[in-house]
């Protein structure tokens, strides 16, 4: 955002007034229905019946509340067309929880976590996730209808309100606010300029090395370095 423009106070106030309204409509009252309706079906994660007579069964329903996904559809089937003749199924699935959490657990629940070694590694190597890595058939799936028994209160005047400053910050009147003024590129040193032969042959090669279907791409050689290549530079 460009903080120097003349309009940069008058859109942070706009801006301001926007959230204020935003936050009254996140606080309207729910109101309760008079004859609750059915809206689809969900599809979660339960503990198999030997498994629930188990001793230590509050462990495995502690990792269903961390980590165990619940899926909606429409019906029973929870099958969708992805097109003529082919479908795909929800499933309900476990994600992963963070370094924070894993620490807090209680050490019966903490012992049924792993941490996510590819994602350590390969991905981001400053932060840590943990998986549950209890067995799979210790789970079996259930089928519950979702019930609608409340509705958000609704104000048609908060509503005009919030789409005309909508559409006011996105006016054309605010186009160059947006816009950082500020930047100025990349440093010299790691600006790299070419001559049009220079830019013509590097696509030139990088187009017969892909077409060359090797997987490094370098059964052709570039006219200068790799790092200051066509190929560098597209990636």
């Amino acid at each position: 955002m460009n903080s120097k423009h003349p309009l940069h106070k008058e859109k942070l106030a706009v801006e301001e007034q926007l959230g204020k309204l935003y936050d009254i409509r996140r606080n309207q009252s729910w109101i309760e229905l008079d004859v609750p309706y059915k809206s689809g079906y969900y599809l979660s994660f339960d503990l198999r019946d030997d498994i629930k007579n188990r001793s230590d069964a509050w462990v495995f329903y502690e990792c269903i509340r961390l980590v165990g996904k619940t899926v909606w559809w429409k019906d029973k089937s929870f099958k969708r067309k992805i097109s003529k003749g082919k479908y795909e199924y929800y499933q309900p699935g476990f994600g992963e929880i963070s370094e924070n959490t894993y620490t807090y657990l209680h050490p019966a629940v903490k012992k049924y976590f792993s941490e996510v070694r590819w994602y350590h590694k390969n991905w981001n190597p400053y932060r840590k996730t943990y998986e549950c890595n209890v067995p799979n058939y210790f789970f079996v799936t259930k089928t519950e209808p979702r019930w609608i028994t409340h509705y958000k209160e609704h104000d048609n005047l908060i509503e005009a309100e919030i789409d005309e400053l909508d559409d006011y910050l996105d006016s054309k009147k605010f186009w160059n606010v947006h816009i950082w003024r500020g930047y100025s590129g990349a440093p010299k040193e790691d600006r790299v300029f070419y001559s049009r032969s220079d830019r013509r042959h590097g696509k030139q090669t990088l187009h017969r090395n892909i077409m060359s279907g090797g997987e490094d791409m370098d059964n052709y050689e570039y006219r200068y370095g790799h790092r200051h290549s066509a190929r560098y530079d597209c990636w």
